[in-house]
This record gives C-alpha cells, structure tokens and sequence, in this order.
C-alpha cells in the first residue's frame, strides 16, 4: 500500500471508534457525527476528486507534500523515510444549521477533534491489513482556509509520519 492510501486507511479505520470516544467523553456533540468522504488527490476514479455537494457530505482530501530518505549506516543497505502530508477538512454551514449561527465553526471543530484522535491512535505506530506500516505519525501544524462569502469552513493539516530501517533494494 502506497503512502497516502495508508494515512487515509489509519484515519478512516479509527474515524467511528475516535468520533465515539470524543462524544462519550463530552469534548463533541452527536449531532456533528458523521463520516465523512476520504478522498485521495490523485485518484482517477470517475466523480471523485473534482467537485462535491458539502451539504451531503463534508470531505477531507489527503496529498503528499514531500519524502525524504535517510540512510543511517556505513553500508547504506537500510533507510529512513520522512513522509509529509496535507489533509484539507472541509464543510459547509447550510440549511442543516437551521438558527445555530456556530454550525459550521461547531462541525468544522468536531471533523478536526476527531482527525486528530484517529492520527494519535497511530503516533507510536499503524500497521494496515496488508502488512504496510507507519512507525511514527506526528499531527505537526493546523491552519485555518474559510470562505466567509460561501459559508465554507475548513482546516488544513500537516501530518508527518516516519518509516524505520527499510531495506533498500
């Protein structure tokens, strides 16, 4: 499994499991639980990765920023990889807010709440079904892109994950 299908497969694995805790433990309302579409930036797949209908389905896009390779030993047979990611959130305030004039900040906090304890779970380690493994996942930065004039909130983050002693081939 590439990279960016692994930082989706850790989030979208514990979405239900964080989403549930958060709200059990108070810090999320239930009405702002959903799940919502995982989408890889360079998907091919026909609807996907163009536009989407927020008031659907809120989305969170996944892109790979950057590697970089380390080869810690004298023999150059094992390396390191940095990967680092942005994860764009984004939703939409509309007719589902009805009066609440905090629908959009209240739905754009609990998507980032609960993206941020999936990617936690992971920080000491995710091994996917087939066998891929992230060693190390940092949620390192947050930075907030709304559009006032289109009712469009939405939160960009930076992720970070590390791959220890990687045969190199």
């Amino acid at each position: 499994m590439d990279e960016v299908s692994l930082l989706i497969d850790l989030v979208s694995t514990n979405w239900s499991s964080s989403a549930t805790t958060l709200v059990s433990e108070g810090k999320i309302s239930a009405d702002h639980v959903t799940t919502p579409n995982f989408v890889d930036v360079r998907t091919l797949e026909r609807g996907r990765g163009f536009r989407y209908d927020l008031s659907q389905k809120d989305i969170i896009i996944f892109f790979e920023d950057y590697q970089s390779i380390e080869y810690p030993t004298i023999h150059l047979d094992i390396s390191n990889e940095n990967h680092t990611f942005t994860m764009h959130i984004r939703t939409i305030h509309d007719e589902r807010a009805g009066t609440d004039s905090n629908y959009g900040k209240d739905r754009i906090r609990a998507l980032y709440l609960i993206a941020r304890h999936a990617l936690e779970r992971g920080r000491r380690g995710y091994t996917a079904s087939d066998g891929s493994r992230f060693n190390q996942v940092f949620l390192k930065s947050r930075s907030e892109s709304n559009d006032r004039s289109k009712r469009l909130f939405g939160y960009k983050l930076s992720v970070e994950t590390k791959r220890f002693a990687r045969s190199v081939p």
